[in-house]
């Protein structure tokens, strides 16, 4: 697929891990010894929905590092785990490699919000803290039922590429890169990736009472426009259960991360200096 300019200090790598090589975007900092910090995409979102995001951080001295889930743009991969808890189990190797066992901040963004939520809940000690960027408690109500219903049935009328002409009319006229980027990506979307992993997050349950109990220090991130999957009010109800703060971004709607990078890496920055240093290491 297309790939997109990066900025400086921004490479793409490949990382081995214990199911095969993923490829990444990786911050380049001038520290000698950086914290880590691994992104998670959307549902329709690759690596490269970070890769402003990644720059800066890397200007504030942390690595960061955005990677493409296993199968989802490779229709010729066997079958596997479509499911959320497969997205996680792939995401927690990923965090071992990059990280040589040390504990990483997290960042999800809607699905990937869900994906990093599965990971960290899964293996305490994982994570430093956990960022739900755009994400809310779950897919629970009529109208994610409806989308992910759709979703899930895309492969029997066309693939992701019916998408198409509603993504162009979103994308402007003159960004060619832009626009072949995403029209390669809807071309190689795996449709049993499409599928499985809608239909496991339609049945994935409101988890926030596992989060207050591992007692990982959150974030809530959404932009203020973002009302297409949460409503501001539902964005506000989960930070205050999760005791975490919450932070609208201006100027933003669902993708804060690309709208408005240098905002939201600002927020995260604020965050994580609140984070105490980890007295354990991931195993």
């Amino acid at each position: 697929m297309i790939g997109l300019p990066l900025p400086a200090g921004v490479s793409r790598q490949v990382v081995p891990t214990r199911h095969g090589p993923v490829p990444v975007l990786c911050g380049q900092p001038a520290a000698a010894d950086p914290v880590d910090v691994v992104m998670t995409s959307g549902f329709f979102g690759t690596k490269e929905d970070f890769r402003e995001l990644i720059a800066l951080l890397a200007q504030a001295g942390l690595r960061g590092w955005a990677y493409d889930y296993r199968s989802q743009l490779d229709p010729g991969q066997p079958d596997q785990e479509y499911t959320v808890a497969g997205l996680a189990g792939d995401l927690r190797d990923l965090i071992h490699a990059v990280t040589g066992g040390r504990l990483a901040h997290v960042i999800g963004h809607c699905l990937g919000g869900f994906v990093a939520r599965s990971a960290v809940l899964a293996e305490p000690g994982l994570a430093r803290s956990l960022t739900l960027l755009s994400c809310g408690p779950s897919m629970g109500e009529r109208k994610h039922r409806a989308m992910l219903g759709g979703l899930a049935k895309l492969h029997t009328s066309g693939g992701t590429m019916v998408l198409w002409p509603l993504v162009r009319k979103l994308l402007a006229d003159d960004d060619t890169v832009m626009r072949e980027f995403w029209r390669a990506k809807l071309a190689s979307m795996n449709p049993r990736w499409v599928t499985g992993v809608a239909e496991s997050l339609a049945e994935e349950p409101d988890r926030t009472a596992e989060l207050i109990a591992a007692g990982l220090p959150a974030l809530v991130v959404h932009g203020q426009r973002d009302r297409r999957l949460w409503s501001p009010d539902v964005y506000a109800d989960l930070a205050g259960r999760l005791g975490a703060d919450r932070v609208m971004i201006d100027r933003a709607s669902h993708s804060a991360n690309m709208e408005q990078p240098g905002p939201t890496a600002a927020a995260l920055l604020k965050f994580w200096a609140t984070v105490p240093e980890p007295t354990v290491v991931c195993r």
